[in-house]
């Protein structure tokens, strides 16, 4: 289970320096709505390609769940396969727009968009985000819902320098 507690555990392995309460779940975000449907459909067969979004001390750092269990990928914890760390440095921009049941998040870098979705509080313990950020079996209490007025905030702050 992906509590905060392993969560920043195993960011503190990898070299990094995570934030209290700047943590969020996030997936890639669809282009359209053709991209909405086929995502849709990827999801009644149990595709997920979900991420944990984490301020740390010197970047913001994406770390893959795995689509089968809700916790890290091993590969991500053990040879830092498919992570992506976004030096603060490197962030040009950050936008943040309500769409329908999400929050998208575009972050401008240098030479590219990074735009990302996450799933907004109210409906999160009955969607993905719930299940990726359980903090015990109860399926109550979630870190995400926790998180996300906060670490949407701090998104902004840095769009906002």
């Amino acid at each position: 289970m992906a509590t905060t507690k392993r969560m920043n555990q195993i960011l503190e392995n990898m070299g990094f320096e995570p934030e209290e309460g700047k943590m969020i779940v996030v997936s890639y975000a669809p282009e359209n709505l053709s991209d909405t449907i086929a995502r849709l459909l990827k999801a009644a067969f149990q595709y997920f390609n979900f991420y944990a979004l984490s301020f740390c001390k010197e970047s913001i750092v994406l770390l893959p769940f795995s689509t089968y269990w809700a916790d890290v990928k091993k590969d991500a914890v053990l040879k830092k396969e498919g992570i992506l760390e976004l030096p603060y440095s490197s962030i040009r921009s950050v936008e943040v727009s309500e769409t329908g049941l999400n929050y998208r998040i575009d972050i401008q870098l240098e030479d590219e968009v990074i735009s990302l979705s996450t799933q907004q509080a109210e409906l999160s313990l009955m969607r993905m985000s719930a299940m990726y950020s359980m903090e015990d079996w109860t399926c109550v209490h979630s870190w995400h819902k926790n998180n996300l007025k906060g670490t949407l905030k701090a998104l902004k702050e840095i769009g906002a320098a």
